[in-house]
């Protein structure tokens, strides 16, 4: 259970992309039975847009619309388990896998925009994948799995002496431990400006989790989007606005 992400119903697009003159074009990108969906939009160099977890790309539309007319070309695509992706089961290490086969069949991305379990996705991308971000912007960042541990076995009742067994199993199935899942201390190691979004009130993912990873990521800016919650910070356009003000006062190749 802890494993499977719920799933979002299927939609094709949203006004965000509907209301403009772009053509997005559809991929299916496999390495052997590992399959995922991507879509990309415009032209320019590549930005990666990284959904959270029981999310889909089509959370990532709004803001792949922006970036692409800033001249970038956007990609979003369904992680495992989640979207138009087969599957049922993900994980961390599965974003992370995801994330390698995209970079390598439609280019490594020079801009990493994650949301939520995105975000740690994003931070793990630069400093582990390797890959060669002029900028990241994170929204609502989770700090990682264990973050979740507690809340899970709360909502489904699992008693404490389960939860140890548990957590061994999934560091079994994923194949590595919790604590090198956190991107928090990951964060320490990145070395590219990075902006962060994050609703003081968010209820999903605590804010002082953003304050840690500003106060890790060295050159990173924390900037509060109050109101926002969790998932309507994706479609606010004043913090959308921000974040491609942001990403063009970066370098770009």
């Amino acid at each position: 259970m802890f494993a499977t992400p719920p799933r979002q119903k299927a939609r094709k697009t949203t006004s965000a992309v509907r209301n403009t003159s772009m053509q997005g074009y559809h991929l299916e990108l496999s390495d052997g039975p590992f399959r995922l969906s991507a879509t990309t939009f415009g032209d320019g160099p590549p930005a990666m847009l990284l959904h959270g977890w029981g999310g889909s790309a089509n959370d990532m539309l709004p803001l792949a619309a922006a970036f692409a007319r800033a001249g970038w070309r956007s990609v979003v695509f369904d992680m495992p388990g989640h979207g138009r992706s087969p599957g049922r089961e993900s994980s961390l290490v599965e974003f992370l896998r995801a994330m390698r086969l995209v970079a390598g069949a439609l280019g490594r991305p020079e801009l990493i925009v994650g949301h939520s379990f995105g975000g740690a996705a994003a931070v793990f991308g630069i400093t582990e994948l390797g890959l060669p971000a002029r900028a990241a912007v994170l929204f609502s960042p989770a700090p990682g799995p264990a973050y979740y541990v507690d809340r899970f076995i709360r909502a489904v009742g699992l008693p404490a002496e389960r939860t140890d067994g548990m957590v061994r199993q999934l560091v079994e199935r994923v194949g590595r431990p919790m604590e090198s899942l956190d991107a928090v201390v990951a964060a320490r190691s990145a070395d590219v400006p990075a902006l962060i979004v994050h609703d003081p009130r968010d209820r999903e993912v605590s804010f002082e989790f953003a304050e840690r990873m500003r106060d890790a990521w060295r050159g990173s800016r924390l900037v509060p989007a109050p109101s926002l919650g969790h998932r309507r910070i994706l479609r606010d356009a004043t913090m959308i606005e921000t974040a491609v003000d942001f990403v063009r006062s970066r370098p770009r190749s």
